[in-house]
Order: structure tokens, then C-alpha cells, then sequence
């Protein structure tokens, strides 16, 4: 999403309300003038109210929030990982407490923000009735959108549950130290409220008339989006057994099918080889459907104010380098006896690689989990292009070194260097030797030891090397320690399907939700050959003159087996150490589309799979041992729980 106006920083960051994540600050603060009633009634105060929530949340979203990854079936803590915030705890849910969860942002800033807007908005003289329905369709978007994030963590009060997220609809100008959780059903019901009278006033599609876009380039709330935000809604609320509503599921089934079918209205649709998702060039085309802007260029203090300083900045998207291992001090091209044995020995006295622009800056925060994504991706399982797209494997020499030595001591030969290295430019090696290989499988010592660099296997991946998460790369970065300016992707159309399946499934429509998968099993088969640029050359690719019977050969191949048909007939179950059911094909589905965007956390804690799943998948963890049904919410910050200081003392979540 393009941002107009930076003034809306101010705004959002100064609305007080009494319970926000800052508490303690804000309840002494005084309200400044502009934040009055009477100024979400001026053109500016519309404006800066609506584009300064879109700007807040470039911090809530920029990618170092381990959160949305640790603790799950997909990712363990990196190497560098370690005291990083509080990743130690929620990696293996062990020592979680009020004062060290995730925490709310800004995000109760934006909603009383965006309240104002909601409340006096109409009473404007200044601007169209056209451009009011703008804005106020845009709020009702927002404060969905943002409720629905803060229930999907924390919750809201139930029978069982005494905790949860108070719900606000008015603006308060004035700090309160009362405060209690709202009813969840009551806070699922005004998020469904918004989200209904958005769409009967948000534009289809982005266009050049929007005053959220650049000419039509953005990607912000529109019909499509709501619906299926909407969707998602319906789907979480309907495993909810406290306050589901007959019909939940089948809601969430038809909101996608009228999006799917309505793709051209709304401007969606997927590529048709999956690896086009994820460059840099379509960031804003037809599959992503709704995204956190960060800018890049002149038009930045415009913008998004993006602002990139030697060691971070304003602005900035920091997901491409979490994903990235170190690739430079982890690895060497000595072997040693017993190198095959695991875990791996590694001798690291000749490192092969240094940084640049192109294998880019290893934060090392969050790794794979390597038994869950080669067992999703089993070694030979080449018609499924996702794993390719999704994760570099190899790194191509760098660096002038000496001969490595083989596991009996002889020479394993110098490794030839990449003429093209580059510390500005992101230049796709043209030569060189591979230095660093993640082999697909077993490899003998004898092949090791004729390979001038370094072979992981599989079984070999662990928090320390691990396959990257390539696919948020950004091309266009010119120094070595930039982070990102692309847009973080919130909502992908693949996604639509993927909630296809899983409502109709849990509906009982088996049949309709094998459709939805192979949709996207059929895509994933897709190759040209340009994607082998960036792919080992032991891996499967397809030529010029065998792509069309290749691709055909793999989309049969790619369709749900009979195997697979009979697991999706098993009725749902969360209780831990039940058989596979039709919700484990979905939810691996999920990894293998979507690996690494903002979600698991979200996807597993929806579906209560979160349990089961992790201990199902990191057997033997710390995490394993200590997850439970309880940490499917997160806890309640002990900021908001202190500053309640009038009334029955706010409650915390249980088993916190």
C-alpha cells in the first residue's frame, strides 16, 4: 500500500486510550489539540487518521518478530537466535509470562484512531460524500482488521476464559484507568459488522482514483480483501466450540468461492509458475492481495518515510535476512573422519564465503525445522516446484582460499571464485564452483570428499546451516547490509484456496475441498526453465523443448494420490497422537504454499492443531514437552494489567 501523508505518524502514536500496550505512558499523557473531535472532521484529520494506521503498521509487520514463527512445526531458533528478544521462550514455550509475550504494538493507538475517523468523519464539510466513503470504508477495514489480529491472539472473555481484549467503538479523548475484556462473541461480531459494511463501500479493485495508491500502484483494503479477511473471520470463529455459530464454516466456503469467481472483478489471480509470486517485479501484481508498503527512492519521505541507515532505520522491511543463515562463519570446506555421522562435524578453518549483496545479510534468527520441511518435501519429490522457489540451497564460491582437505587428509582442489561478485548489485553468480551444497539426500563420504566444498544432508540441517528462505530477496538493494524496502505480502490469493479447502472440509465437502488443493498442486508443477538460474544443477528443471510434456507429466503426478483422497475422508481430530486426518494434508499444504510469511502461528493456534502438531513434528523438544491448549492465545501483557487501576483488576489468560 502507497501512504500519502506522513502526518498520520503523529496522529496515530498520540491517541490515548486506556488500554494499550504502553500504558503507563499514555495514562499521563495529555490529548494535543489536533486530536480533538472537531479535527476528524477536517479534510487533513481524515486523511492523516486512515494513512497514519496503513503507516503504523510497517512496525508491527517488518519482519523480526520471531512470534509468528517459533514455537510452531515449521521453525526452531537459529544460531543467532539466542537472546533476541524473548525467542528463547516462545521457541520452546518454556518461561512464558505477562511481561515477555509478544505485546500489543501500536495497535490500540490505531483503533482509537481510527474510531475517530468512524465517528466524526461523516460530520465533515470538506470533502465529497464520494471521498468521505473512502476513508470511512478504509477505517471499517482497519479496525477489522486490527481487532481481528488482537483477538486472534489474545482472545476474548468466554466461560472458560477470563481473559482477553477489551473492545472500543467510541474515541476517547481522555485516559481512563478502567478497563475489562469484552465478550469474544462480541468482539467477533463487530469485526464481522465492519467487514460487512466495508464491502458494500470499498472499491473493487486498487486503482488510479484511490487515495491509498500511487497511480494505482498499493495494495489496500478492498472488496476482495474484505471478503476474504471475512472469510478467515468466519473459519476462526467456527473452531471456537464457546461461540461458534451454525454455519461458520460453510460462510467461510462460499466467501471464497465468490472471490475465486469474482477474480476478475476484484483484480486476483495466481501465476502460473509459482516462483513469479515471489519476485520483485509482481510485489504488486494479482496475487498479492494485500500488503504493508515500505517504499524505496525519491518519493520515500512521501510515502512510506523508508529509511535506510547503517544499522537498520525507519521503515524498513527486515524479513528477507531473519530466514538467513550464516552462511559465512558456519560453514568450512575441511572434512573430517566422521563427517558423515549426525549432528554434523563441520571443520570451519577455510570458510568459503563472504558477504554480499547477493547471498545478503545473515540475521540467523529463525531456521526450519528440517524433519518437517524434507518431510514435506521428501528427497526425489521433484514435480513440486515450491521447495525450489522457496529456499536456496546452494552458495557459489566468493572468496580466494586454499584447497580444501579430504576426510583422510588429501587435497580436495581449490574452489574457482564467481567473477561477479558484487557488494552493490544483486548479481546471480554467472561461474564459480559451489562452495556450500544442501544436498536433496544422503551423500557418500566418497562423494563428499571429491567435492571441493561442503555437503549438508538433510538430516544434517539443524539451527545452525539450513536451507534459506529465498523468496523475500530484494534485487534492488545496493549496499551489502541493506535491509528491504519490498512490500511485506499480508494476504496472497493462493490463500483463498487454501481456506477453500479447510472450510469446506470442515463443513463435510470432501470433494470440493480436493478441488481447492489441486488448484494449487496443478500450479505448483509448473516450471520454466529460467527458474533453474537459481536452483542447483543436480536439481530437476525442464528446456525449452521439454517443458510442455514435463509439466504435464508433473501436474498428473502433483494431484492429491488415492493415498492422500482417503486421508482427506478422515474426520478431524486435534486430540494429540490421533491418526492423520484431512486438516494435516491442508495445514502441510499451508507450509508448502505460504512457508515463511507472518501466519504459522496463527494458522495452527486457528485450527487448534498446535499441540498436536508440534508434538507430532519436534519430538523430544523442550517445546514439545511444554506447549499446551492454553498457549493458543498469548498472554496478556502485564503493561495493560498494571495500568487498570479502578475496578475489578484485569484478568489474565489462562495458564499464564
Amino acid at each position: 500500500m502507497k501512504i500519502f501523508k506522513k502526518t498520520g505518524i503523529i496522529l496515530a502514536s498520540a491517541a490515548i486510550i486506556g488500554t494499550v500496550s504502553s500504558c503507563k505512558k499514555l495514562l499521563v499523557e495529555e490529548p494535543r489539540d489536533q486530536l480533538y473531535p472537531n479535527y476528524f472532521s477536517t479534510a487533513g484529520g481524515i486523511a492523516a487518521g486512515v494513512t497514519g494506521v496503513y503507516s503504523d503498521l510497517r512496525d508491527y509487520y517488518q519482519g523480526d518478530r520471531a512470534d509468528f514463527w517459533l514455537g510452531t512445526d515449521e521453525a526452531i531458533l537459529g544460531e543467532l537466535g539466542s537472546g533476541v528478544g524473548n525467542n528463547n521462550q516462545m521457541v520452546d514455550w518454556n518461561g512464558l509470562t505477562s511481561s515477555n509475550g509478544p505485546g500489543f504494538g501500536g495497535l490500540w493507538s490505531d483503533i482509537n484512531t481510527l474510531n475517530g475517523v468512524l465517528q466524526y468523519a461523516e460530520a465533515s464539510t470538506q470533502l465529497t460524500a464520494v471521498q468521505k466513503a473512502q476513508y470511512i470504508n478504509q477505517a471499517r477495514f482497519l479496525r477489522a482488521f486490527i481487532y481481528f489480529r488482537l483477538v486472534q491472539q489474545y482472545g476474548g472473555k468466554t466461560a472458560t476464559q477470563p481473559g482477553g481484549i477489551p473492545l472500543h467503538t467510541t474515541f476517547i479523548t481522555e485516559a481512563t484507568t478502567a478497563d475489562a475484556p469484552a465478550n469474544a462473541a462480541d468482539i467477533y461480531n463487530q469485526i464481522i459488522k465492519d467487514l460487512n459494511d466495508a464491502i458494500t463501500g470499498l472499491p473493487a479493485k486498487v486503482d488510479a482514483s484511490s487515495p491509498f495508491s500511487a497511480a494505482g500502484v498499493g495494495k489496500t483494503g478492498t472488496v476482495g480483501v474484505a471478503k476474504a479477511l471475512l472469510a478467515k473471520v468466519y473459519l476462526t470463529r467456527g473452531y471456537l466450540s464457546e461461540i461458534a455459530q451454525p454455519g461458520d464454516f460453510q460462510k467461510a466456503a462460499d466467501l471464497c468461492a465468490d472471490v475465486i469467481t469474482n477474480k476478475v472483478t476484484y483484480g486476483f489471480d495466481l501465476w502460473q509458475d509459482y516462483a513469479d509470486e515471489h519476485k520483485v517485479e509482481n510485489d504488486y501484481g494479482k496475487e498479492n492481495m494485500f500488503a504493508v508498503d515500505y517504499g524505496l527512492g525519491g518519493a520515500d519521505a512521501q510515502y512510506t518515510a523508508y529509511n535506510q541507515g547503517p544499522s537498520g532505520g525507519y521503515g524498513i522491511n527486515l524479513l528477507y535476512v531473519i530466514w538467513r543463515w550464516n552462511y559465512i562463519g558456519s560453514a568450512g570446506i575441511d572434512n573430517v573422519g566422521g563427517i558423515d555421522n549426525i549432528p554434523q562435524t563441520v571443520n570451519t578453518s577455510k570458510q568459503p564465503m563472504v558477504r554480499d549483496n547477493y547471498n545478503g545479510r545473515p540475521y540467523a534468527r529463525v531456521a526450519p525445522n528440517g524433519p518437517y520441511i524434507y518431510r514435506l518435501w521428501p528427497a526425489g519429490q521433484y514435480p513440486d516446484s515450491r521447495f525450489d522457489a522457496t529456499f536456496q540451497t546452494f552458495w557459489i564460491c566468493n572468496k580466494t582460499l586454499a584447497a580444501g582437505t579430504t576426510s583422510t587428509g588429501g587435497s580436495k582442489g581449490v574452489l574457482t571464485k564467481t567473477s561477479n561478485f558484487s557488494e552493490t548489485s544483486y548479481n546471480i553468480p554467472v561461474d564459480g564452483d559451489t562452495a556450500i551444497l544442501i544436498a536433496p539426500g544422503d551423500v557418500t563420504m566418497a562423494r563428499r570428499d571429491a567435492f571441493k566444498g561442503l555437503i549438508i544432508e538433510p538430516l544434517q540441517v539443524n539451527n545452525i546451516r539450513w536451507p534459506t528462505v529465498k523468496k523475500f530477496d530484494d534485487t534492488r538493494r545496493i549496499r551489502l547490509n541493506d535491509f528491504s524496502a519490498r512490500p511485506i505480502i499480508l494476504m496472497r490469493f493462493s490463500e483463498v484456496y487454501l481456506m477453500q479447502a479447510e472450510a469446506n472440509y470442515m463443513a463435510g465437502n470432501t470433494a470440493a475441498a480436493i478441488t481447492a488443493l489441486n488448484v494449487l498442486r496443478t500450479r505448483a508443477a509448473y516450471r520454466v526453465p529460467a527458474d533453474g538460474d537459481r536452483i542447483p544443477k543436480s536439481n530437476f528443471r525442464v528446456t525449452s523443448a521439454n517443458m510442455a510434456a514435463a509439466n504435464a507429466a508433473n501436474a498428473l503426478a502433483m494431484q492429491l494420490s488415492a493415498t492422500e483422497i482417503a486421508q482427506m475422508g478422515v474426520a478431524y481430530s486435534n486430540t494429540v497422537g490421533s491418526p492423520l486426518n484431512g486438516m494435516d494434508i491442508i495445514l502441510d499444504e499451508y507450509s508448502k504454499e505460504l512457508f515463511g510469511d507472518q501466519r504459522r502461528w496463527e494458522d495452527l493456534s486457528r485450527t487448534r492443531q498446535l499441540v498436536r502438531r508440534v508434538k507430532m513434528y519436534r519430538p523430544g523438544s523442550l517445546a514439545a514437552t511444554n506447549v499446551k491448549d492454553d498457549y493458543m492465545r498469548r498472554a496478556i501483557p502485564q503493561d495493560l494489567i498494571n495500568a487498570v487501576l479502578t475496578g475489578p483488576k484485569y484478568p489474565q489468560n489462562n495458564g499464564y
